[in-house]
């Protein structure tokens, strides 16, 4: 029974820890995620760009050496 009321004990001060962690919480604003999230859409199009071409000479090279 001892193991019980500790386990609820201790499941309520996890409850306690995550709201005050959660009041903690900064969010941007919204203009403020629309910058990041435009730089992560940039970031990701270079970089699909950046291996799209590294793909392409690999794969013209491969050709040229076993073609």
């Amino acid at each position: 029974m001892d193991k019980i009321k500790q386990l609820s004990s201790e499941t309520a001060q996890f409850a306690k820890d995550i709201e005050n962690e959660a009041k903690r919480i900064t969010w941007p604003s919204r203009q403020e995620a629309i910058k990041s999230t435009l730089a992560v859409i940039v970031i990701s199009g270079l970089f699909a760009a950046f291996l799209a071409t590294v793909d392409s000479v690999f794969a013209w090279g491969i050709g040229k050496l076993l073609g």
